[in-house]
């Protein structure tokens, strides 16, 4: 399996965005990718960096100009796309959301991001309250027409561990994990990523917009995308500064082989974890 993973830089135009990731979605087509995820909210700048009306209008509906595009785009490559926006459902009802678009260009189904961070230090800033209603999808998998099932998680769920493992649970033998990321969550982006591919033994594809936003706030995306295997390894590493397309093959039979030596699912106790939800 062949997967890839897009980072780039965005501005505060959303049409620029959409053309430069089809360019990009093309070049990862064109090397044999398979399965493509592009960064968290890939068609605008991150503006959950402040309290301003203006950015509510950076939403769009599932059907859309920007959907309609990456629809077009994931049948015209052949590729299963993982396209995430800023989704109106409603006047007033807006998500963080992860489209999964088949090969025929139809909607296979959607992720909405489910941990809604509001947080404010010196090196980030995060007030994604005023902007997205938390999810109501669950943590839902996608199985696709390439014989394997998909798991998505986007940027700060990524910080609990109990949606990577419902996942799992759900039948991942592959997660993405969309972001837009800076600042002090530099020191956790390998350690986490690779704890759940670890934990639940399965791939994982984190991928971070880079460079600084044009239109935007003064912070530096670091990038540095990356593949997990489902022992831990980075097998491939994108930079902290450029627009890169992150391809890997990725080899899904070593998964039986690990869960089963391990023994993780096995051996839980979900009688022991009630206090997780009391």
């Amino acid at each position: 399996m062949r997967a890839s993973l897009i980072q780039m830089s965005t501005e505060y135009d959303k049409e620029k965005n959409v053309l430069k990731a089809e360019r990009l979605v093309r070049q990862a087509a064109d090397d044999g990718a398979q399965i493509i995820c592009l960064q968290e909210l890939f068609h605008t700048i991150y503006f959950p960096y402040e309290l301003e009306p203006r950015h509510l209008d950076l939403a769009e509906p599932l059907d859309g100009p920007t959907m309609d595009a990456m629809c077009e785009l994931a049948r015209e490559t052949g590729t299963v796309l993982v396209a995430p926006i800023y989704e109106k459902a409603l006047d007033g009802l807006l998500y963080n959301t992860a489209p999964v678009i088949g090969p025929d260009g139809a909607l296979i189904g959607i992720y909405r991001k489910s941990h809604i961070p509001i947080v404010k230090v010196e090196t980030l800033t995060g007030v994604e309250k005023y902007y997205f209603t938390p999810g109501d999808t669950g943590f839902v998998t996608f199985p696709t027409p390439f014989d394997v099932t998909l798991g998505i998680l986007i940027c700060y769920d990524r910080h609990f561990p109990e949606g990577a493992r419902i996942l799992a649970l759900n039948g991942a033998q592959m997660i993405f994990v969309p972001t837009a990321t800076t600042g002090m969550s530099r020191y956790l982006w390998e350690l986490e990523l690779q704890a759940h591919a670890v934990d639940n033994v399965y791939y994982v594809g984190g991928v971070n917009r880079v460079g600084i936003d044009q239109g935007g706030s003064e912070s530096h995306f670091y990038g540095s995308s990356m593949w997990v295997d489902p022992k831990g390894q980075i097998v491939a590493q994108a930079s902290d500064e450029h627009d890169e397309v992150l391809t890997a093959d990725l080899d899904l039979s070593v998964i039986p082989t690990i869960r089963n030596d391990w023994g993780f699912f096995r051996d839980r106790r979900p009688d022991l974890y009630g206090g997780l939800t009391n």
